[in-house]
Order: C-alpha cells, then structure tokens, then sequence
C-alpha cells in the first residue's frame, strides 16, 4: 500500500530512540487451534490472570503463542512495570501480527508514559499498515494533549492508505474520549465526516466522534453539516451530524432535524433525531416530539416520553396528563403520568390527586412488574410520595418493584431542591428517609442495598448526623456475598466510608471464583451458535470461541443447563442496547462466580453484536446484551463474545421485560 504520513510523527520517532527501528517482518495471518494443546495454555493462564507466566510467551518461538500472549495481556485490568517492559521489547516482534497485538496491549494501559515509545515504533516504510494502525490508536489511549496534536496533524497523500486513515480517526476518537482533544481533531474529524467520497471505515470513527464528543461548530459548518444530512444514506454518519446539528440549537438546524425526521426510515436516526432536540427551545420542537407518540417503532415512541419527563414544562402537565388518559400503550401512559407529574405545578392539586389516583390503579390492576415498576417511579416524582414507596416496597416480593422504589427514594434523597420543597419538614423527612435506607441496605438484597448505598454516598452530609457510628454497615458488608453482589458491595463500602471519613478497602472479591474454560465444548468442530428464542421471536447468534473462549464456555454451559430459559430482558435502551439474563430481572447480582474480561482488539462497529454486562474489568457474569447500533465507546472495556445471524429485526423490537423463552445451542 503506498504510503506517506506528514513528518511529525517521524520527528517522534527520533527522539525516542530506545525502540531500534523495526527489522523485516513477517506480514502473515495467524491462526489459532483451540485443540492445540499450548493453545489451550495461553488461554487458561489469561484467564487465570497469571501475568508473569503468560508474559512469558512473549519469547516463545511459535508466533501464535506470541501473538495470543500479547492479545490476552490486552484483557487485563493492569500491568505491571515488568510486564510493560516485556511487551515493549516485542514491539520489533519479526511477525508483524504479533507487534500489531503489543501495540494494542500497551494501548490498553493507557499510561502516558507510553506514548512516546508507541510513535517511535512506528514503521518507517510504510509496508505494515494494520500495524502503525494500532500504533495510531494506541497512541490516542495514552497520548497527551502534545501528542493528541501531533496524531491530529498527520496526513497521508494518497487515498488509499484507508487503514491508516481509520487508525489515525480511532486514534482521535480514543483520545477525545479521555477528554484529551484538539481543535485540529475537531476540525479533521468534521472535515472526515462531510467528505462522502471517504470510505466508510473512515468516515465512521469521524461520526463516532461527532456523537459524542461536543465541540464548537460555527455557522458555515453547521451549514454543510446540514446539507449533507439532506445527502447522506449511511446511518452511522447520519447519527453523528444528528447529534452535531442539535448541540447548535440553531433554527435552521431544527427545521433539517424535522425533515429528516419525516423522511427517515431508520428507526435508530429518529431516535436520534427526538434526542437532538434537547439543543433547542421547547416550543420550537413540543409539536414534533407529540406526534413522535405515534410512531410505529415503539422505541421511538418511548424516546418521545423520554423528553418530555426531561425537558416538559410546568404549562403542558395538563396536556401530559391528557395524553397520558388516551389510546396508547401502558408502558407510554405511564411514562406520560410521570412527566405530567414531574412538571405540574404545585397549586394544581386536582390534577395531582388524579395522576396519583391513576397511577395507583395502574399499579394494582397491571401485573407486569415493569410496568408497576414504572408506576412506582412516576408517583415518586411528588416526592411526598416516599412513605407510600416504602409501603409498596414492603408489600412486594417482586425484585424489580422493590428495586424501583429504592431507585426512586433514591432521587427523592437527591433532589437539589430538598430542602426548598419540604420546607420546615425537611429535618423529619430526611430522618424518614436515613431509616429507610438503612432498611434497605440490611435487607441486603442486591437492588435496593445498591440504590440506598449510593444515596448515602452522594448526600454523606445529609446523613451523618442520623449515623454517627457505622458499624451496622460493616454488618451489612459482612453479610453481602461476593462475587455474586459486587456492584452493591461497591456502594454500600462506598457509603460507609463517606460517612465514617476513613477509607476500608475493597476485598479482593474476584481474586476466586473465576469460571474455568471447558475446552470440551470449544474445541471440536465449527463454531457454535445459540437460538435465543423470545416471546418476540427468535434471535440467531454466532458465537465466538476463538476472541473469548470463557466467555463463550460460561455461556454454553448456562444455556445447556436452561439457565436463561424464562429470564427477560430488563434493561432496553433506545438506539443502545437490550440487556438480560440476570437472576432478579432488574439488574443486579449474578451468580456465585465470575468469568474473566476479555477484550481483543475489536471494534464495537456494528449493530447486533453480542456482549457481556459488566461492573468494571473482570466482574462480569451471567447478563449479556446485544447492540441496536455500533457502540465503539465500549472499544477494550466489554467483552464481545458474538453476533447476530438472524433476528435483528428482533432485537430491536424487545423492550423491558420481554422474556427469554429458552436459549438453545446448534
């Protein structure tokens, strides 16, 4: 591939000159046998998280033990010094494939200190692209904002260095992700996105970008962002200029957003487009956002209600309300009573006692638990509402109610205007509410423990008076099961040392416990593939053995033993994820082990593929979730362990609490 990249980088390069510059090397695939005996060793010491022996691989003279040691060490949660030394001797690796998983493995630590030994890597020749790729991005995960300048100021001369492109765009992206950006890569990455005649894998890390990163965009350039809107067919980029021309708030802005609102056939860029509209004046936008109600696509609709409980407005509660009285489906009405009731004014007390009276009926008289989950969530937008939470929190047995009346107390406890609302009872309702959570987090149960933990943490001066001594706390920890509540431990120990002002560390909970590869189920004929059959329809995925062998294992040995047969999919977020699988159904806990993080150098690029839930590196468990769209923020953090074949279509229709009727293997 011809090359040629502006001299910065090589100027780099010279003054770090403790990396001899890369010898010939072999420019060759590597491919893995999961019956290969030392293979299955490379494997289990990533898993084991035994770094030294699996460093040590590093020199072996077969490359695909190289290049599987490099690539495992890229999973773990740190490094050490001595490892970290390890791996930059293999930067000059003689196989091309092996210095290209160095590259992303160093990246992974994202040290700064790094970045500077990753540029003088680069190849000077230009013959291996993939890999002075992953030294770009690399160099985004660690680089500072001096080098964050450089990468945005290389340039190749000739169109067809696409990887090199891409890797330079990733490279910024990661970087702009760390909060370390330039207005050089803004202006290339905005350039990126408006030049059509890019391929697509570079033109997509450049509307990544625009997604999610907000920066300034004058007048002329939101001008061209809105003409190529009008023009652009590929989703992806249309997402990122969706969410660039909202962050203007200017009106021409607007007015495109709603034309490609009405002509859009995606249903993921009309979420995008009702999200947008938060850049812009309420009025100018209440109409749209109403009609959105009636979308086919019942995400959409959703996004709709979303809205308006975030951006509504004391003059339309009454039509909240009333729209919330009409012919639409429950999981809206309540959604719509709940903005209503988060922005009606407080004179208004019949329209209050008629929302409350209505929501009160919707929790009786509706069994599904998320919708009275939902319920319970409205009326705790009148936060005088709490001790009737507390009642129904008590009356349940349902997991996913009871955790929905935590969350909700736990947004009472955090309302900025507490004591503007309560006024002369704020004192007593606060004492109420220390109770209640202290109830909460000794029940120990995983959901409400978790929310009340986290009210404590965020408000400790609220509560410390009412807990001069945390010993009740220690108890509650003590009693907690790890690694099977480790996200409520987390915020329970957090609780206590806010309040107590001394810090106790975390126990090592995932040390053990860390599930085995059963190289049985993995190693003999083609890769698996699993039948997720829901009350939507049925769901294809191909899973990936050879990218996260534990992963995959835990997971075929759940569904063998009907594990997820009958669990739901309780967490459904637009245009994002559908997550499920959970014990409880409403997110928390798991089960009495943990399976190992495992993060190859792979792009979140794409809709339908299939990852692991997860509380931070190495707690992950039995919730999977499969994506609505590419989702690259998750780049190196969350295990990919598969991809749709079939049923998109079905994904993206599940909403929370739709069930899995059962998971079978092929």
């Amino acid at each position: 591939m011809p090359y040629r990249l502006a001299t910065v980088l090589l100027l780099c390069a010279v003054c770090h000159a403790c990396i001899p510059p890369s010898g010939p090397a072999e420019d060759t695939a590597v491919t893995t046998d999961l019956a290969d005996s030392l293979v299955q060793r490379v494997y289990d010491l990533q898993n084991h998280r035994a770094e030294d022996s699996l460093a040590a691989y590093l020199a072996h003279d077969r490359t695909d033990l190289r290049f599987l040691a490099a690539r495992g060490l890229g999973s773990f949660p740190t490094l050490s010094d001595r490892t970290v030394d390890t791996l930059l001797s293999r930067l000059d690796d003689p196989a091309v494939a092996v210095r290209t998983q160095v590259a992303y493995a160093l990246g992974q630590t994202g040290r700064p200190e790094l970045a500077g030994a990753l540029t003088a890597a680069f190849d000077r020749t230009g013959a291996y692209p993939d890999f002075d790729a992953a030294v770009l991005q690399a160099t985004g995960r660690t680089g500072d904002l001096t080098r964050l300048e450089q990468l945005a100021g290389a340039a190749t001369y000739t169109a067809t260095d696409t990887v090199l492109q891409a890797g330079q765009r990733w490279g910024l992206y990661y970087g702009a992700l760390r909060g370390v950006r330039t207005k050089r890569g803004d202006d290339l990455m905005l350039a990126t996105v408006l030049d059509p005649g890019l391929p697509a894998e570079v033109r997509h890390p450049a509307a990544h970008y625009l997604y999610r990163i907000d920066f300034p965009v004058d007048t002329a350039a939101e001008r061209r962002l809105r003409q190529q809107l009008r023009a652009e067919e590929d989703p992806v980029v249309a997402m990122g200029l969706i969410r660039s021309l909202g962050r203007t708030g200017l009106p021409p802005a607007r007015v495109a957003l709603l034309a490609y609102y009405e002509s859009s056939e995606d249903w993921r860029t009309r979420v995008e487009v009702l999200r947008a509209f938060a850049g812009f004046e309420y009025a100018a936008v209440r109409e749209s956002v109403v009609e959105a109600l009636r979308d086919p696509h019942p995400l959409v609709a959703r996004t709709a209600t979303d809205y308006l409980i975030e951006h509504g407005t004391a003059a339309d509660a009454p039509l909240y309300l009333q729209l919330a009285e009409d012919d639409l489906p429950p999981e809206l009405r309540i959604e719509l009573y709940r903005a209503a009731n988060r922005h009606l004014s407080p004179f208004l007390t019949d329209y209050r006692d008629r929302i409350i009276a209505n929501l009160q009926t919707t929790y009786a008289e509706d069994t599904d638990p998320y919708h009275r989950a939902a319920a319970l969530r409205a009326m705790g937008e009148f936060p005088w509402m709490y001790r009737i939470l507390a009642e129904h929190y008590r009356d349940t047995d349902s997991p996913v109610v009871r955790t929905a009346v935590a969350e909700t107390l736990q947004s009472i406890s955090e309302r900025e205007d507490f004591e503007d609302f309560f006024r002369g009872s704020a004192g007593r309702v606060r004492t109420d509410l220390a109770e209640l959570l202290r109830e909460l987090i000794e029940s120990g149960e995983a959901g409400p423990a978790y929310h009340a933990g986290l009210a404590l943490a965020t408000s400790p001066g609220a509560y410390r008076a009412a807990f001069p001594e945390v010993a009740w706390l220690d108890s509650a920890l003590a009693r907690l099961e790890l690694p099977r509540q480790i996200e409520t431990y987390r915020e329970v120990l957090a609780a206590r040392n806010t309040l107590a002002e001394t810090q106790v560390p975390e126990p090592p909970a995932t040390a053990a416990g860390a599930r085995e590869i059963d190289w049985d189920r993995l190693a003999d004929g083609p890769a698996p593939a699993a039948r997720i059959r829901t009350g939507e329809g049925v769901i294809r995925i191909r899973l990936w053995p050879d990218v996260a062998p534990a992963t995959v294992s835990s997971f075929l040995k759940l569904a063998k033993r009907g594990y997820y047969d009958g669990k739901v999919f309780h967490r459904v977020v637009p245009n994002f994820v559908a997550q499920g699988g959970g014990p409880r159904g409403d997110g928390f806990g798991s089960e009495n082990f943990i399976v190992r993080t495992e993060t190859p150098p792979l792009h979140w690029d794409r809709a339908g593929l299939v990852g692991m839930a997860s509380a931070g590196k190495d707690t992950e468990g039995v919730q999977f979730f499969i994506t609505h769209r590419p989702t690259p923020h998750l780049d190196g953090n969350y295990t990919i362990f598969g991809e749709v074949m079939e049923g998109q279509d079905v994904v993206d229709r599940l909403v929370p609490g739709s069930r899995i009727l059962q998971i079978t293997t092929e």
